[in-house]
């Protein structure tokens, strides 16, 4: 019979497999868009993904995650009454969208999004047919199909927006993709998955899912409010050049940040949920989790941050460069992502949603003052408050886990601190030692990440860090299953 923890670790494994190569198909068109199509095109579909995302958070009302963290198995009620509430309210935002259309491109002065915006709203009602199929996969820990499926849909959307950029679509390429991507992601799930829906609907069942799914909900929208503001102030003060420049800084950072973080977000869930009974088992879990994912979000933050400008001149060309320092400020945020992550997970898994509402609420107000107030001294001023607000969020979060798991911030600091502090160092040296050589800035930057790579091995090894030596213990147990079989 296999054990929690071998499914943990198997579902981390495909996670990241489907994670980082849909990221890595992404990245690669990402590449090839930056130079067919110019920053305000991607400012512009980034001035609108705050009204896609909001509307997003009110068709899945938190109805998946508490599908998945429902004790007992959910009956065909649950999953019918759950799906025909996704297409109702999918329908009625894209209406309300398309109404709203007009007011949102005159608070941009920009016309031309109206239409942009009406189009782009139709991947609500595609993205409705897949919630009850993708939570139903993640509650019985099926990431392999997950992964599949992740891989495919970004592969075939990837195709098209190149296919669209190269015979001159412009914005379109961006927006087009994204409806095939999801649409593919959609007719996989149904493939995958065997649940089909019956005429059958309760509001009973959905009153009961959303005592926990309406406050998981709330709390998303809380934070995709805050996420998205920058956005939608850049936009509003500043150019759409300039909203594209931080928009493809972000999404370079969020290549390895946002990766790891769905791959924890979408395996420690479930896995958490399953054993919150036995808090002691609970702590453990978390512990393993967050040493072993700051092993390798830690040091990729620091080496990209010491290595920017090289790194985005070769991938996007020198029409980019004033994105580097939005991307290093943006890496210095990200450093603590994907323990907020965990940490937030934790009071999820538990069903404290109402204390779980109440963190995300503080912490958001709080971010939102600074963020206004950081715009006050231009971008760089608003960037620099998104990354305090980082910071305070996992000092937040950790003392709400010291009280329901006892693990704090000093626990969790003692943890991770000697990974965080050997990733900056580490940077520091190259990036200065980068700076000795006489080659060209490409060949120097192949020089760091060796370096880098090679010293941070070798410190792993000599302190036998904890997360290095899980990371070889899964290794090794891999290898020796190959060769039995």
């Amino acid at each position: 019979m296999t054990t929690l923890r071998e499914k943990t670790i198997a579902g981390m494994i495909w996670t990241g497999i489907g994670k980082f190569g849909s990221v890595g198909l992404s990245f690669v068109a990402n590449m090839v868009l930056a130079r067919l199509l110019v920053p305000a095109d991607f400012g512009c579909v980034g001035m609108l993904h705050v009204f896609i995302a909001i509307s997003t958070i009110f068709v899945y009302a938190g109805f998946g995650m508490a599908l998945i963290q429902k004790k007992e198995e959910p009956t065909k009620v649950d999953y019918n009454s759950v799906f025909y509430w996704n297409l109702a309210a999918s329908l009625f935002f894209i209406g309300l969208l398309y109404l709203c259309a007009p007011a949102i491109a005159r608070y941009y002065e920009m016309p031309e999004l109206t239409k942009v915006l009406r189009v782009q709203s139709l991947v609500l009602i595609i993205q409705g047919f897949s919630l009850v199929q993708s939570s139903q996969l993640q509650r019985h820990l099926r990431f392999k199909e997950l992964s599949i499926r992740n891989i495919i849909a970004t592969f075939v959307g990837m195709v098209v927006a190149i296919a669209m950029a190269l015979m001159g679509y412009g914005i379109w390429s961006l927006v087009v993709s994204q409806l095939i991507t999801a649409l593919t992601s959609v007719l996989l799930l149904w493939k995958m998955s065997d649940w089909r829906p019956s005429l059958e609907f309760s509001l009973a069942s959905l009153k009961e899912l959303f005592a926990f799914g309406g406050l998981m909900a709330l709390s998303s929208l809380v934070e995709t409010v805050y996420t998205n503001l920058q956005s939608l102030i850049i936009g509003k003060l500043y150019s759409a050049t300039d909203l594209g420049y931080y928009t493809q800084g972000r999404k370079l950072e969020s290549v390895p940040t946002e990766s790891l973080s769905q791959i924890v977000n979408q395996v420690s869930f479930p896995v958490f949920a399953s054993i919150q009974d036995d808090k002691q088992r609970l702590l453990y879990a978390v512990r393993r989790n967050i040493k072993a994912i700051t092993y390798l979000n830690f040091p990729l933050m620091a080496l990209m941050i010491a290595v920017a400008k090289p790194l985005i001149l070769l991938l996007y060309g020198p029409q980019w460069e004033p994105a580097v320092p939005y991307f290093q400020i943006l890496c210095i945020s990200s450093m603590i992502y994907t323990l907020n992550t965990l940490n937030t997970n934790v009071i999820k898994s538990l069903g404290k949603s109402n204390i779980f509402f109440i963190v995300q609420l503080s912490k958001r107000v709080i971010g939102i003052g600074l963020i206004i107030l950081g715009a006050q001294y231009g971008i760089y001023g608003l960037l620099w408050a998104v990354t305090s607000v980082g910071y305070i969020s996992f000092i937040i979060n950790a003392f709400v886990n010291k009280k329901l798991i006892r693990y704090g911030i000093w626990r969790q600091m003692g943890d991770v601190g000697f990974c965080y502090l050997l990733s900056a160092l580490l940077a520091v040296a190259v990036y200065f030692g980068g700076q000795l050589l006489p080659f060209h800035p490409y060949i120097v930057m192949a020089v760091q990440i060796v370096a880098y790579v090679a010293l941070y091995w070798l410190i792993s090894v000599l302190f036998k860090m904890e997360a290095y030596e899980t990371y070889k213990e899964i290794f090794l147990q891999k290898v020796k299953g190959k060769l039995r079989n």
